[in-house]
């Protein structure tokens, strides 16, 4: 019994000695705005009537721990939030009053990972990773303000649905490394396995609006792109690029 212990102890430490960390992620932040301006006759009575108005932030820090030179687990941790702003007809901002309505709502989603790197050419590293994301979404918020109309409407809800997700997916990706301390890591989801089992929950009758009423299930399996990423807005088109640090 021993020697059995012995020997993992000794297989532990080895892999421990040749292990390396990686801190790496994904972060993106846009936003769009603007305005109209529209003159009238009278210079008192020009205005600027607001464009719409959004707001998104993705943040997907990681750890990677390499086992060997071809193996590495970690964890992914992924948050994204978003906000728009939606206003009402130009006559009203014509009369100095206001018109609009604010939404907003958020996910967050944890995923450890296998990554197995199988061929290498110079500073490349292609790899296949395994992932096993859950992800769940509050409920959105909206907010919505007419002071052009009597009674004035200011009016403040929760969306109608949440949902919850449970993805596993195997997607191919490569890394490419600057330096020692630094690589580059782009994913391609436009080739993979990925099983989505998603539940929403549905909210609100007409004299309680937070009642849950039901919760749709459905379940996906396919060779495509996996869904986690879709949900959580977390990619760039079918790719997607993070950046790590080596420690």
């Amino acid at each position: 019994m021993k020697k059995v212990f012995l020997t993992f102890a000794m297989v532990a430490f080895a892999m421990a000695a040749n292990a390396q960390f990686i801190l790496g992620g994904q972060f993106g932040f846009t936003t769009s705005g603007g305005n109209t301006h529209y003159e009238a006759i009278a210079p008192a009575n020009a205005f600027d009537y607001p464009a719409t108005k959004t707001t998104d932030l993705r943040i997907a820090p990681s750890i990677g721990y390499m086992l060997n030179d071809n193996m590495q687990v970690g964890l992914s941790l992924m948050y994204v939030t978003g906000s728009s702003v939606n206003y009402g007809a130009p006559a009203a901002y014509y009369a100095g009053q206001e018109d609009w309505v604010k939404g907003k709502g958020g996910a967050f989603g944890i995923a450890p990972y296998f990554r197995y790197y199988f061929a290498q050419a110079g500073k490349f590293n292609f790899f296949c990773e395994a992932a096993l994301t859950f992800i769940a979404s509050g409920r959105s918020h909206t907010h919505t303000y007419d002071n052009s109309v009597n009674p004035v409407v200011d009016v403040e809800t929760d969306g109608p649905t949440s949902y919850s997700i449970i993805d596993f997916s195997i997607v191919p990706g490569v890394n490419y490394k600057f330096s020692d301390k630094w690589s580059a890591d782009c994913y391609i989801d436009l080739a993979g396995l990925a099983f989505t089992h998603r539940a929403t929950k549905n909210y609100g009758t007409p004299t309680d609006p937070d009642a849950l009423v039901s919760t749709d299930v459905t379940n996906y399996f396919g060779l495509i792109c996996n869904a986690s990423a879709q949900d959580l807005n977390a990619h760039l088109g079918n790719f997607r690029i993070g950046i790590n640090y080596h420690f």
